[in-house]
């Protein structure tokens, strides 16, 4: 609840005083430090922002080049294989990559899950200092349509904020993301409250209600959205090609790792994930869910 959400985050701000960025100085995204104060505006008002090809296409390139071949999981079947990224090899739906090492032995990845430009952006957003729960990569194929690929509300946290960001060029084909704008204050029209927690609902249920507030996000590799999932939204369906994304998702409270299935803390070392590292000891909070060795 909205008046719920915003007493939570007035106590986390009390204990936890925000971060102070007036010394941040970091190459990567810095077209997200030149235009947050509309970025902020933004996602206070719309619950989302697309900034087009933010991320270097050839960094894009270089991230998908290195997780290529590694192990992926269909959730739906729990089948586990190597997938040739650069191929469509006749694969079908969702692929998650199955070993998050994979993603954080990556020094872009490194540096992307520890831009302060983002922690910004999501300690305004949350009202507090965030949390970097979790990231994820996935690679989309064609295939029947799945759970995720139908409107819904995410419940990862009390208050969180997620960031997208397309690895591969995404047009209509390809299953832009979908999100209906201004609907996290007015999905109240279709909920009902026999619905269960994240209800899936047809996509003429939600256009005859929010049909101008529709946003079907295509978009050059690169392209990153902030957003809030609990809005309404949805992955559409993979005609041809495939679709790769990272994920990133910052939340308010400690809530993520008690409502999630086997979480465990990230393990990392301070020799291998020296950036991550970095990043531990000047923002300690918000990488609470990360262990350090020596």
């Amino acid at each position: 609840h909205p008046t719920f959400n915003k007493h939570l985050t007035r106590c986390l701000l009390y204990i936890y005083k925000l971060y102070s960025f007036t010394d941040v100085k970091e190459n990567l995204f810095l077209r997200l430090s030149e235009n947050k104060d509309l970025i902020k505006e933004t996602l206070k008002e719309k619950q989302i922002f697309v900034f087009k090809e933010l991320l270097n296409g050839n960094k894009c390139q270089k991230i998908i080049n290195d997780l290529n071949h590694k192990k992926f999981l269909e959730r739906n079947e729990n089948s586990i294989k190597s997938i040739d990224l650069t191929k469509n090899n006749n694969n079908k739906g969702i692929w998650w990559i199955h070993d998050v090492n994979d993603l954080l032995q990556n020094v872009l990845i490194q540096q992307i899950m520890s831009s302060s430009y983002l922690i910004e952006i999501a300690q305004d957003y949350l009202g507090c200092r965030p949390i970097l729960h979790n990231v994820q990569f996935w690679v989309s194929y064609p295939g029947d349509i799945e759970s995720t690929q139908e409107f819904h509300q995410d419940f990862d946290d009390i208050k969180f904020l997620k960031v997208f960001i397309y690895l591969n060029d995404v047009n209509e084909n390809n299953g832009p993301h979908c999100y209906v704008q201004n609907s996290l204050h007015k999905a109240h029209k279709i909920v009902s409250i026999d619905d269960k927690l994240s209800q899936r609902y047809h996509d003429t249920t939600v256009e005859n209600e929010f049909k101008e507030d529709i946003l079907y996000l295509k978009g050059k590799k690169g392209t990153m959205i902030i957003e809030d999932t609990h809005g309404l939204h949805k992955g559409t369906q993979v005609k041809k090609g495939n679709r790769i994304i990272l994920q990133l998702l910052y939340g308010c409270s400690t809530y993520y790792p008690f409502k999630t299935k086997d979480f465990s803390k990230f393990d990392c070392n301070v020799q291998d994930h020296a950036i991550l590292y970095k990043a531990f000891l000047r923002y300690p909070y918000s990488f609470m869910n990360f262990n350090f060795r020596q």
